[in-house]
C-alpha cells in the first residue's frame, strides 16, 4: 500500500473518534500527492468529507482546492469531487448558486452535504431545509435518474444522522438525529439492497439510544438482526447488530444484559475476515465496555 493509501485509509478509520487530530494531519495528506496525483480525487473526498460535512468549514476546504489546483489540471476524475465541494460550500456560504448543469445526483449529495455542515456547526433549521429541498429534487427526478437520485438522498439522510450522532447531544439535535436516520431507512428501501437497510435499521437503533429512546432502539436493532438472519449476513454485520442491541439495552439500564452481548461481539471478532474490519469492529467494542463500566 502506498502513502497515499495508507494515508488516506487510516484518515477514514480514525476520524469519527479523533476529528481534530487527522484534520491536523491532512497536511500530510496534500504533501504525499506530490508522488501519487493519481489519488487526488480520493484525497479530495476525504477532505470534502472532513471539512464540509464534519465541520461546515466552505473556507477550509478552499484551501484545499487552491492547494490541490496542479493536481486536479492533470487528473480529469477530480473534476466531479471538486463540482460537489464548489456546490456544497456556496450552499454552505447562503448562496443559491445554479447547479443546472451538474447531474441531480450530484445536486442531491450537495445540499445533503450542505446541510451537515450546517448540523455540525449547530445550525438545524437550514439543514432541515437543504435535506427538504433535496428530498424534493429526488421526488420530481424522472425515471432515468430516480434510482442515482434516490441512492444520494438515502446516503444524504445517513450522514446527517451520522453526524449528529457524532456531535454534541441537544433537544433539537436529538430530533432530528433519528428523524434523519428514518428518513435514509426509508429512501435505502426504495433505491438499495437489503444490506443499505439493514445498516439503516442499525443507525436507526444506534440514534435512538443516544437519544435516550431505549424502546424505540431495542425495535430497530432487533430489525437489524432479523434481516442479517434472513440474508445470511456475514460476521461483520452481525457484529453491528448485536452493538445495536447493546445500546439500545445500555439505553434500557440493563447493563448485564449489555455485558453479555460484548462478550459475544468479542467472540466474533476473530469471525471477521477482513483485517481493517477487524480493526474496526475492535475499536467499537472497546468504546461499547468503556460506556458500560
Amino acid at each position: 500500500m502506498s502513502g497515499i493509501d495508507a494515508f488516506i485509509e487510516q484518515s477514514w478509520n480514525d476520524h469519527v473518534t479523533d476529528l481534530p487530530a487527522v484534520l491536523a494531519r491532512l497536511d500530510e495528506g496534500l504533501a504525499l500527492l506530490a508522488e501519487s496525483p493519481a489519488r487526488v480525487k480520493d484525497f479530495l473526498q476525504l477532505a470534502a468529507h472532513l471539512h464540509l460535512e464534519h465541520r461546515g468549514d466552505a473556507q477550509a476546504m478552499q484551501s484545499v482546492l487552491d492547494r490541490s489546483a496542479d493536481y486536479i489540471e492533470t487528473q480529469p476524475d477530480a473534476q466531479s469531487i471538486v463540482d460537489k465541494a464548489r456546490l456544497t460550500m456556496a450552499l454552505l456560504r447562503g448562496e443559491s448558486p445554479d447547479a443546472s448543469a451538474f447531474p441531480l445526483a450530484v445536486r442531491v449529495r450537495a445540499h445533503g452535504d450542505a446541510a451537515c455542515g450546517f448540523a455540525a456547526r449547530g445550525d438545524h433549521a437550514p439543514a432541515r431545509r437543504l435535506l427538504q429541498a433535496a428530498a424534493a429534487m429526488a421526488r420530481d427526478s424522472d425515471a432515468e435518474q430516480r434510482t442515482p437520485a434516490g441512492k444520494a438522498l438515502a446516503a444524504s439522510y445517513n450522514n446527517l444522522a451520522g453526524v449528529l450522532l457524532d456531535g454534541a447531544r441537544s433537544l433539537d439535535a436529538d430530533a432530528l438525529m433519528p428523524e434523519a436516520a428514518a428518513q435514509a431507512r426509508n429512501a435505502w428501501a426504495a433505491a438499495g439492497t437489503w444490506l443499505n437497510v439493514e445498516r439503516a435499521e442499525y443507525l436507526l437503533a444506534v440514534t435512538h439510544a443516544a437519544a435516550g429512546h431505549g424502546n424505540e432502539a431495542a425495535e430497530h436493532a432487533h430489525a437489524c438482526a432479523d434481516i442479517c438472519e434472513a440474508n445470511a449476513a456475514d460476521a461483520f454485520e452481525r457484529f453491528f447488530a448485536h452493538e445495536a442491541m447493546a445500546r439500545a439495552l445500555i439505553t434500557q439500564q440493563q447493563p448485564d444484559a449489555a455485558r453479555q452481548l460484548t462478550a459475544r461481539m468479542q467472540q466474533g471478532l476473530a469471525l471477521i475476515a477482513d483485517e481493517g474490519n477487524r480493526a474496526y469492529a475492535a475499536s467499537v467494542l472497546a468504546k461499547l465496555i468503556a460506556t458500560i463500566a
